[in-house]
């Protein structure tokens, strides 16, 4: 064969080669595409499956017993199975929406922080790779678990936020991606339905809680009522059947005359009573609206305890008003204050000893408040039993509350005039030994008057 035709040759099949190699080179690319996509669809198929095993288990929990602060552990524990991640933990807000408090945490790294963390402006999504550029945001999110590969979510609605950590990128723990945005944020997602359900269930049982008191409150509110309804129009009745002209009772006049003063009692305790519950009413539609002046304390005790003397002789008990500064001046409205004070004067003589005492007094604390005590050494109550006291319509068990009788509205009555004047009132008490009732008004409500 000559030259000439062997060239030939050599240059037919150099062409043939050169093609062969790159159809060889497109079938290679096309194969490797090809297991790209079967291993992204892959990917995407098993992140399915993992969300939605997630799910399924995640939701088991908010069939459980746990309170919103217990959820987080289990549900961490749950997200790091389906993961494979090598730590995990829940955030929150704290303070301007840029700092973040770890609340729970488990896997590597759980115990790497317990400060605050700065992340201005976080993200909605964050991943790290080996191939990640080291930037702040990234340094501040890899320093929460001490982890370099991570994978974040935030949800700035709620102010929480989810963090997963893997020490390495392997088969077993694969590099984060894009795609597993919808991983991290569907457990995130999850993890909130069921913090928010959690909670609206302790909200509803609190209201279930409230909504039972307060049905208790109107059953024992009926109750005493109908109790003290009962007894001072049985005695209207009663003695005004006997008083009827005609009546087979035949009454002498000194007879006429007592039973006269036992309907005028009855019917005054009537109008005291219907006071009583029209004022509480009234009180708790809103706080009143009040007429304030400076007024000295001693004139302001001196005027209470007469009006409350009537019936403190009655029942033979002395109310005694220690000496008070002469300038002190407490800032109040003269008519609801005298009611707080004479509700109180009233308990304090009602479940007093027939020639017991009942001190008052007024003095001026080293803050600048002030503070006016009733004591007295009565039948008291338990300590317990104090903040029943300061409900309404609440009647004690012992037998001197159930004798003596009351709508129970004298305390709660003076808590709530109190409290429109910015004060407070704190009883203590003991069986048998009496009640302290202590009135205290804030400094802005009190001063010393200054010498003309």
């Amino acid at each position: 064969m000559s030259e000439t035709a062997q060239g030939l040759l050599i240059g037919q099949l150099e062409r043939e080669l050169a093609y062969y190699r790159r159809e060889c080179n497109d079938l290679g690319a096309r194969l490797l595409r090809l297991q790209e996509e079967q291993s992204q669809t892959f990917r995407e198929a098993r992140r399915s499956r993992t969300v939605a095993k997630l799910i399924r288990e995640a939701y088991r929990l908010a069939d459980g017993d746990w309170t919103p602060n217990d959820i987080g552990v289990p549900m961490l524990e749950i997200i790091i199975e389906n993961a494979l991640c090598d730590g995990a933990a829940l955030l929150r807000e704290d303070g301007d929406g840029e700092c973040f408090r770890v609340i729970h945490a488990i896997g590597a790294g759980a115990d790497a922080t317990k400060q605050p963390v700065v992340i201005p402006s976080p993200p909605e999504f964050f991943f790290t790779t080996a191939r990640t550029p080291i930037e702040p945001l990234a340094y501040e999110l890899t320093s929460i678990l001490r982890l370099p590969y991570l994978l974040w979510a935030y949800d700035k609605p709620t102010g929480r936020a989810l963090i997963l950590g893997s020490r390495s990128e392997s088969n077993v723990s694969r590099p984060f991606e894009l795609g597993d945005q919808e991983f991290i944020e569907g457990a995130l997602s999850v993890y909130i339905d069921i913090v928010l359900r959690k909670q609206a269930e302790v909200e509803l049982r609190a209201a279930k809680a409230v909504a039972e008191r307060a049905s208790a409150a109107r059953a024992r509110f009926l109750a005493t009522l109908t109790h003290e309804l009962r007894t001072p129009l049985n005695a209207i009745v009663g003695y005004s059947e006997m008083m009827v002209p005609g009546s087979r009772y035949d009454p002498t006049p000194a007879d006429r005359g007592r039973y006269s003063g036992l309907i005028l009692d009855a019917a005054q305790y009537l109008l005291k009573l219907a006071d009583g519950i029209l004022d509480y009413s009234y009180l708790e539609q809103a706080l009143p609206s009040l007429a304030l002046e400076w007024l000295a304390a001693d004139q302001l005790l001196g005027s209470t305890v007469a009006l409350a003397s009537g019936e403190s002789h009655s029942r033979q008990v002395e109310i005694r008003v220690m000496p008070v500064d002469p300038a002190l001046e407490l800032c109040i409205d003269p008519v609801r204050f005298r009611q707080v004070l004479y509700n109180l004067l009233g308990n304090a003589v009602k479940f007093s000893f027939p020639g017991s005492l009942v001190v008052v007094t007024a003095e001026r604390a080293e803050d600048g408040s002030a503070a006016v005590t009733v004591r007295d050494t009565g039948v008291g109550m338990r300590p317990e039993d104090i903040p029943r006291a300061l409900e309404p319509f609440q009647q004690l068990d012992h037998n001197a509350v159930r004798t003596l009788g009351g709508a129970g509205l004298g305390l709660p009555i003076a808590k709530r005039l109190l409290e429109a004047h910015g004060g407070e009132l704190s009883i203590d008490s003991l069986p048998g030994e009496g009640t302290t009732a202590v009135v205290r008004l804030p400094p802005e409500r009190v001063r010393e008057r200054l010498d003309d």
